[in-house]
């Protein structure tokens, strides 16, 4: 054996693992831990509450990566690893009750750079076997869990700060951990005070399972849209991130367009955007740059274009569209582009809470209508999603949904103006707004004026 193999094995017989280390508890030190359950709330709780007593349901559950976050603040490793119902967050109706997180075990530490606001966090390790290699039950049936709440080895003659905060973590919930994900939701629903209510759930597969896991009179309506409804209105930490994911979009959308010049392939403005992004501290989505109703070939001078970008920052969206011309523009295109300014000024001037999706939409077409041109401008949301609002599916009844859709004070959204002409080509123009008591203030720069790029 050589010196250096002797040596390692010298180091790893010195190691142990965590749950063979004497007085484990004395790790314990809740106190220096308080900031991993001090996140800033995004959920807007009087909303979702309000809308939960509307719905009469006990409490959402939600499984998918966003919601997650959007419920908890928290963003796990394994949601952005794509492994679907390794956690979970539930919000009970009950304002008395905790709100809880879901996690996996090993993913506990993540908590101190990535925190949650929720009071309860619900960790779990596996089932518990015996030397037969059998489940381990308690005396009411329930499977037993594994309490270590780690199994990395660990040289106690050795630690320093971070390693004491990082056993403090894990000790934490030592003797707490339950032996699934679903028997981890079940148990924070049991804690929430709804253990035989009705609960929206965006996939109600769960609560057949959570039915299997000891809960069998638990009952569930699909919230997919439920979610949505909550989220069109906005918290002023959403409006703050969605401030800056607008301003990082737009500044990158800038970067993009002071590329275009004849010769350049339209799949350029698209990376250059999403190059930009990075150096921004979030990620490019897409840019739809289209010439002539088409996304593919080679800028020519003459050219002119739609460019509707969208980029994400901390998980939320900035939607931001230009039009450029490459080279003078003609007169119709440089009169569109000015209605498209002064009539969205005028729209935006004239919403309030309470009024329609539709009534907007209704007024910029009209207005545009008086100033020569034929267009569109919709309305939509803007979140955590692109069209951050409920979806519609199907009938006539749920297409008209949208149009119903009303502003109200924390409404964030874009009036999105495309204009698609086969054989004239295509324009568009779009700032992300928010709505206040007494109208709309921009997110964005509003500077939707003509973008020329030299030949």
């Amino acid at each position: 054996m050589t010196s250096t193999s002797s040596a390692l094995n010298q180091k790893t017989s010195s190691a142990k693992t965590i749950q063979e280390a004497s007085n484990f508890g004395s790790w314990k030190n809740s106190k220096s831990l308080r900031h991993m359950k001090e996140a800033p709330r995004l959920v807007n709780l009087d909303r979702a509450h309000d809308i939960m007593e509307r719905y009469k349901i006990d409490g959402l559950v939600a499984s998918s990566p966003l919601n997650i976050y959007y419920l908890s603040s928290h963003c796990g490793i394994t949601q952005l690893m794509g492994r679907p119902f390794t956690s979970f967050a539930f919000l009970p109706r009950d304002k008395s009750a905790p709100a809880a997180l879901v996690m996996p075990n090993f993913n506990l530490y993540h908590l101190d750079y990535n925190p949650t606001w929720m009071p309860s966090v619900q960790a779990y390790s596996g089932a518990l076997y015996d030397a037969g290699g059998r489940v381990q039950r308690d005396e009411g049936g329930a499977i037993c869990a594994r309490q270590s709440p780690s199994i990395w080895p660990m040289r106690e003659g050795s630690l320093n700060e971070r390693d004491k905060k990082l056993l403090a973590i894990f000790a934490e919930y030592e003797g707490e951990l339950s032996a699934s994900a679903v028997h981890a939701l079940k148990r924070a629903i049991i804690d929430g005070g709804a253990r035989e209510g009705v609960i929206g759930f965006e996939d109600p597969r769960v609560c057949q399972w959570l039915n299997d896991a000891g809960l069998p009179n638990l009952k569930a309506i699909d919230a997919t849209n439920i979610f949505k409804e909550i989220r069109m209105v906005k918290t002023e930490k959403e409006i703050e991130i969605l401030r800056l994911a607008s301003q990082k979009n737009e500044a990158a959308l800038d970067y993009a367009i002071s590329l275009i010049a004849p010769g350049l392939p339209l799949s350029e403005i698209e990376t250059a955007h999403a190059r930009k992004w990075g150096e921004l501290g979030g990620r490019g989505k897409w840019v739809i740059a289209n010439i002539n109703g088409l996304n593919s070939g080679k800028v020519q001078a003459g050219d002119f274009m739609k460019l509707d970008s969208v980029g994400v920052y901390q998980g939320y969206h900035g939607d931001i569209g230009r039009t450029v011309s490459v080279g003078d523009p003609t007169d119709e295109l440089a009169g569109r582009i000015e209605a498209n300014t002064k009539c969205s000024r005028q729209v935006y001037g004239a919403i309030r809470p309470g009024m329609r999706f539709s009534e907007a939409s209704a007024m910029f077409v009209d207005l545009m209508m008086q100033c020569g041109y034929r267009s569109m401008g919709a309305p939509h949301c803007v979140g955590l999603e692109h069209t951050d609002q409920p979806f519609t599916i199907l009938d006539d009844e749920q297409r008209s949904l949208g149009s119903e859709f009303t502003f109200e004070v924390g409404t964030v959204f874009t009036l999105d103006m495309p204009h698609n002409e086969i054989g004239w080509g295509t324009t568009h123009v779009e700032d992300m707004m928010v709505v206040k008591q007494n109208g709309c203030e921009g997110l964005s720069s509003m500077d939707t004026s003509l973008r020329i790029q030299p030949v």
